[in-house]
C-alpha cells in the first residue's frame, strides 16, 4: 500500500488543529483547569520583583505564614482580565490568611493605569520575567496556589475556585 506524503501531512495537521480547538474550548468553558506543570510538595521557586504602588522589593519570602495566590496577569489578556473580579473575591474572602500577588511584565505605566480603572486592590509585583520563566509561565491567566511553608499546593490555567485555595489556608 502506498501513501500520498502529502494527504498524510495534511491529515495529520487536520488533527492537531482539531486536538488544539478541543483543548481551548475545554478550557474555556472550565473543564481543564489544572495546569499541572508545577510537582505539588516542592517548595516555590523564588519570586523577586516590585510593588506597583510604591516600588519597594517584594519577595515570596516575605509572605511565609499566609497562603499565597500567585496570578499571572497581564492587561493585554481578556481571560485574565474576565476574572479578576474573582480574583479580588478570593483576596476578601481570604482576609489576612492570604496574600493575592497580581505578577506581569507589563510596563508599569499600563499596569497601573489598567488597574486603577477597575479600582483593583491586589497587589500587584511588576517583575522582568524572571518568575514567569521559573513557574514555566507560557499560558496565562496561569495561578499558583501556595501553602503557608512555601510549597506548591496546585497550579491552574484561566480560572480558580475557593475550594482550590480554601484547605491551604492556616
Amino acid at each position: 500500500m502506498r501513501f500520498d506524503r502529502k494527504v498524510v501531512l495534511k491529515r495529520l495537521l487536520d488533527l492537531v488543529l482539531i486536538a488544539a480547538m478541543l483543548y481551548a474550548a475545554l478550557l474555556a468553558f472550565g473543564v481543564v483547569r489544572r495546569g499541572g506543570r508545577l510537582a505539588e510538595g516542592r517548595e516555590a521557586p523564588p519570586l523577586v520583583g516590585s510593588a506597583l504602588a510604591d516600588g519597594r522589593r517584594v519577595s515570596l519570602d516575605e509572605f511565609r505564614g499566609k497562603a499565597v495566590l500567585l496570578d499571572f496577569f497581564s492587561t493585554g489578556c481578556p481571560s485574565c482580565r474576565r476574572i479578576l473580579p474573582d480574583i479580588e473575591e478570593l483576596q476578601e474572602r481570604g482576609g489576612d490568611r492570604l496574600q493575592v500577588l497580581l505578577v506581569s511584565t507589563d510596563p508599569s505605566e499600563q499596569l497601573s493605569s489598567y488597574l486603577a480603572g477597575e479600582k483593583s486592590s491586589l497587589l500587584a509585583v511588576v517583575e522582568n520575567g524572571e518568575a514567569h520563566r521559573a513557574y514555566g509561565v507560557d499560558t496565562i491567566p496561569y495561578l499558583v496556589v501556595i501553602d503557608p511553608s512555601g510549597r506548591i499546593r496546585g497550579d491552574y490555567i484561566g480560572d480558580i475556585r475557593w475550594s482550590d485555595i480554601e484547605p491551604h489556608l492556616p
